[in-house]
């Protein structure tokens, strides 16, 4: 009876949220559609503090932060409108926008053509497409393993067999694309430099060898991390270490 009270409990408050989420879109949207930016960009905010943060809402909000012309704020944005929906037009072709008021330009690292076009196969689902992917032909495995067995005509047993095959290896190129995403996922870490100036230094001290500077908007990797410091890599393979108060993750 407890678990049951818990989870109406739970459900009022989640439909709650829903509906708050819900009404703020809406107002934010209004916002910026009256042209007031900063307003819209603060209420965009509140649903993301709500816990109801999806790709519409990150990408209005980078909308609203390119208005005002904080070119850091709206590319985080985009970037992490982009990793929930890849395949829309919409924000790569403003990240890109955005991305041309970034005062760095840093080439990436050359990659063989083989590779170039592994990564895109690849990164043509998400985790969660080919977690689900993976799952449907596995079942359908599964199931015609169980018609090989239980056929009695030898054309049902040789279809089954067929499907297993067919079934089989599809699952396996899903599983290897679903192990590979979510590996990426786990040990892939960018982010923006949101300070509009930042040192990048030899080694995590403030008095440490100046290396190089970077602007706002810069997009980085991260690797190692001590106290306030982050060891960061550039598309074009330099490393250095910069303050973690000077970027955000995305």
């Amino acid at each position: 009876m407890r678990f049951l009270l818990s989870f109406i409990l739970y459900l009022f408050a989640f439909s709650a949220l829903a509906d708050e989420a819900a009404s703020l879109f809406h107002q934010a949207n209004q916002l910026y559609e009256a042209g007031n930016y900063q307003q819209a960009a603060e209420t965009y905010e509140k649903i993301l503090a709500v816990g109801k943060a999806n790709w519409q809402v990150y990408y209005n909000l980078g909308n609203a932060y390119y208005k005002q012309r904080q070119i850091a704020k709206a590319i985080l944005n985009y970037e992490r409108a982009l990793q929930l929906n890849r395949d829309n037009e919409d924000i790569r072709f403003n990240l890109d926008l955005a991305n041309l008021s970034v005062a760095d330009r840093i080439p990436a690292m050359p990659r063989s053509l083989a590779v170039v076009w592994l990564d895109q196969a690849i990164h043509i689902f998400t985790a969660e497409q080919a977690a689900t992917l993976a799952l449907i032909f596995w079942v359908l495995l599964f199931a015609g393993a169980i018609l090989w067995l239980l056929a009695r005509r030898e054309s049902a047993r040789n279809w089954a067999r067929r499907l297993v095959w067919s079934a089989g290896a599809v699952w396996l190129v899903f599983a290897l694309i679903f192990a590979m995403l979510a590996y990426e996922r786990a040990t892939l870490h960018e982010a923006i430099v949101l300070a509009p100036r930042v040192v990048v230094r030899s080694s995590p001290a403030g008095d440490a060898t100046e290396m190089f500077i970077l602007h706002e908007g810069v997009k980085v990797r991260l690797q190692e991390r001590s106290g306030d410091w982050r060891r960061i890599r550039l598309a074009d393979g330099k490393v250095g270490w910069l303050e973690t108060k000077t970027i955000e993750e995305i």
